[in-house]
């Protein structure tokens, strides 16, 4: 959301200055001892909820990449945007920070505030809706399931590419217990966490975790030697009451606080050799180049808050299971981004908003091992934004150089404009949904799903006013106030067999759903062309889930082939006079390929998790979109080869003593080459990149304390996260300047981890 402000604040200069040159039960949750669940226990055994019910993973015809909380700490994975360096079909579709995530190629950046995201999270059965742009972080954390495909029969509207259901770790009212781990690094790397577990009865426990999360300083701000030091505390709180056989009461609160203050927002890494532009960067000693992660800019600060709580009944009523989740959650943000490069102070944003989402499901389970197994339910849910934006700056005062000022006058380029627009979006939605599997035989089942809904979303933007301080507007734009509504309906279908009893084959057919929007932060739009479509993908997939080794070893792969239809993106509208850049639909949106992971212990002490999604991606005729050099392409036209993404994580355990146990553990991440805009150009692309880390250390045979010491990028091999063409670059006489933003993980990391439990 954040960097769609800034990029459609970028659009509007366009139009205003000519461009010059684990086990888990149906409570959702594990108990106090399940770390490292997944890679303990036979791989044949591990149970999700991919289904919205407690069932083996082998058994689910759905691609899903399960990561226990014992490898998010060997990882040093900390939030659902690193994830990505564990499951192959996941990737972030755009800066680090900035809630941009993509399944099989599915999902982007928007520039319309009512519009959510392709990837739908899910924290102990809550839907994140929009606050997923912020998602608590990953600490005490049972395990991850990482859905592949659209997922809109049961978890809702915003999973048209794919779901990461995230399980925290339960209450246990069994043992008190401690459990605390850090690391400390190079660069300013710093992790802590700690989990405290109370039972306060035979039957309730207390829970309460908390941790904290700075990432390594890697962009610098030459102009006041400052870094940005993204930071993260949180604290979560579980209470769970298993009130009588029957009845059984989770209650869970959460808080969050991400924020930095310094450094940059993005450093440029090419740029005309004589532009103005260029000029202040030398002069502030910034070598611009491909691995560049140094700036020269004004104020650059950042906080956001969420906040979030939820109660979970589970009910018993004969052989069914009745549940009930109830959330609310809230989110703020306060920002003040300096988006010219430099400290000339041509233009700088500031923004606030919040928002607030309520929801509520009713699900009914039944169990399993008859001949029907499945789950029906209700859900509902409300959700109210509100975003205000400023924009203002000295933007045309270098103008006068070249003799390009717009204005009648050329002291009046010298003067700040700006001007400031107010958002407000209301949503609100409801649904039926249920699936089932039918068990016609001990080897043969039918999956039947189907989901009917209803969505409403409107979206006022206030037409622009003058900035404080401003003498006049950039680009003035009228008020929009538009709604859209829809009734939709989704489903699966599937067949599954077992071939033998360690050997299941599936074919499934699933409709997903992505709900409407409003181009709320277009300009210059009117008319239909404020109304965003519903997404709608159909998705074919085939596969098969097999158990080696007497069950030590699982090893599935799946084949896919998704179409969308209207598929949500930004581009260029080429039916007006003025190309306008804007959120709405390409007519079609094709991915194909497949994954396959196999994880286990094979032998005793070594653990397993490789994983590897190929994929092929292509727009259809029709879809429009502006290439590095200003030129409107029809993007169907290019056609990249396919992508290869693979993660590897292994773990070696080996006695040294009758307490004592060492070992070593290594993960390898390989991510293709990606193109940074629709357009497919070589300047803003991002090469292939193998990073590889890894940890050696001893702990007690306990497992009660451990020391290591890590690596992170142990090769040191920088990659950007993402590149763009430079905002404000063209205003500053420069017409080919590029930056690129440079995520934790674009330097090496060396540091050193502690454990203790009791």
């Amino acid at each position: 959301m954040r960097l769609g402000s800034i990029l459609i604040g970028c659009s509007l200069l366009a139009l205003a200055v000519p461009a010059h040159a684990q086990s888990a039960g149906a409570a959702g949750g594990e108990p106090s001892g399940a770390d490292g669940a997944v890679a303990e226990m036979n791989a044949g055994e591990i149970i999700v909820t991919a289904n919205r019910r407690a069932e083996r993973l082998q058994k689910v015809p759905i691609a899903v990449t399960v990561v226990d909380g014992g490898q998010l700490v060997r990882q040093n994975v900390n939030s659902v945007e690193n994830l990505t360096r564990s499951a192959p079909a996941l990737d972030i579709a755009g800066p680090t920070g900035y809630g941009a995530l993509s399944i099989r190629g599915v999902g982007g950046i928007s520039l319309a505030q009512s519009s959510e995201g392709s990837v739908g999270v899910v924290i102990d059965n809550v839907a994140l809706a929009n606050t997923s742009i912020d998602p608590p972080l990953l600490f005490d954390i049972a395990r991850i399931e990482v859905l592949e495909g659209p997922q809109s029969t049961l978890f809702g509207r915003n999973s048209s590419a794919g779901v990461i259901n995230v399980v925290t770790a339960a209450p246990d009212p069994s043992r008190f217990a401690l459990i605390a781990h850090t690391d400390v690094g190079t660069l300013d790397n710093y992790i802590g966490r700690v989990a405290v577990n109370v039972p306060v009865s035979d039957n309730a426990a207390l829970r309460v975790a908390a941790g904290f999360n700075q990432d390594p300083k890697v962009q610098h701000n030459l102009a006041d030697d400052s870094w940005q030091k993204r930071q993260s505390d949180a604290v979560r709180g579980r209470f769970l009451w298993k009130a009588t056989d029957r009845l059984t009461v989770n209650l869970s609160s959460d808080y969050t606080h991400n924020h930095y203050n310094g450094g940059v927002q993005w450093a440029v890494y090419q740029s005309s050799p004589t532009s103005l532009l260029t000029a202040r960067l030398a002069g502030c000693g910034v070598v611009v180049g491909p691995a560049n992660t140094d700036g020269c800019a004004g104020t650059n600060r950042s906080d956001h808050k969420v906040f979030g709580a939820s109660g979970q009944i589970d009910l018993e009523l004969g052989d069914l299971t009745l549940t009930s989740v109830s959330a609310i959650r809230r989110r703020t943000i306060n920002e003040l981004v300096d988006i010219d490069s430099t400290t000339a102070n041509r233009y700088t944003q500031p923004q606030t908003g919040s928002q607030r989402n309520l929801s509520q499901e009713l699900r009914l389970s039944t169990p399993n091992g008859g001949f029907i197994e499945g789950v029906a339910g209700l859900y509902y849910s409300n959700q109210r934004l509100t975003n205000s934006v400023t924009q203002v700056g000295n933007i045309l005062a270098d103008l006068p150089l070249i003799g390009a000022c717009p204005l009648p006058s050329p002291a009046l380029c010298a003067l700040p404009f700006g001007q400031v627009r107010d958002t407000a979006v209301q949503t609100e939605g409801y649904a039926a949904f249920g699936q089932a599997t039918l068990n016609l035989s001990p080897r043969f089942r039918v999956v039947l799903g189907l989901r009917l809904g209803h969505e409403s979303v409107q979206a006022q933007t206030a037409a622009t006013t003058l900035a404080p301080g401003a003498v006049g507007q950039i680009t003035p734009l009228p008020a929009i106030n538009a709604k859209a509504t829809d009734t939709y309906f989704g489903y699966r279908a599937g067949l599954q067999y077992d071939l033998t009893p360690h050997l299941m084959v599936f074919a499934t057919i699933t409709r997903g759903y992505k709900g409407p929007a409003v181009n709320d932060q277009a300009a210059g739009v009117s008319g239909s062309q404020l109304i965003v479509r519903p997404e709608i993908p159909t998705s074919m997939e085939g596969g098969f889930k097999s158990s080696l080794m007497d069950g030590n070893i699982a090893f599935n792969a799946t084949g896919f082939y998704t179409r969308i239809k209207d598929f949500q993106a930004n581009f260029v509208d080429t039916s007006t006079a003025v190309n306008l850049l804007v959120f709405g639909n390409a007519p079609t949106y094709r991915t194909w390929g497949a994954t396959a992971n196999l994880f286990g212990r094979p032998v005793t002490g070594l653990t397993l998790n490789l994983g590897a999604t190929f994929l092929v991606r292509r727009y259809g005729a029709g879809y429009f979109a502006q290439n590095a050099a200003g030129q409107i392409v029809d993007v169907s036209r290019f056609r990249p080869g396919g992508a290869l993404k693979l993660t590897g994580s292994a773990e070696y355990t080996v006695p040294l003593s009758a307490g004592l146990n060492g070992f070593v553990q290594t993960d390898v991440v390989r991510t293709p080459r990606q193109y940074s805009n629709a357009a497919g150009d070589a300047v803003l692309s991002v090469d292939d990149w193998v990073a590889v880390g890894g940890r050696i250390g001893v702990k007690t045979s306990n497992n009660r304390f451990g020391v290591s010491v890590f690596v992170r990028n142990l090769f040191d091999t920088f990659r950007s996260g993402a590149r763009f063409s430079t905002p404000v670059s063209a205003q500053q006489l420069d017409p080919a300047s590029f930056a690129q933003f440079a995520g934790a993980e674009s330097r090496r990391v060396v540091g050193l981890s502690l454990d203790a439990s009791f």
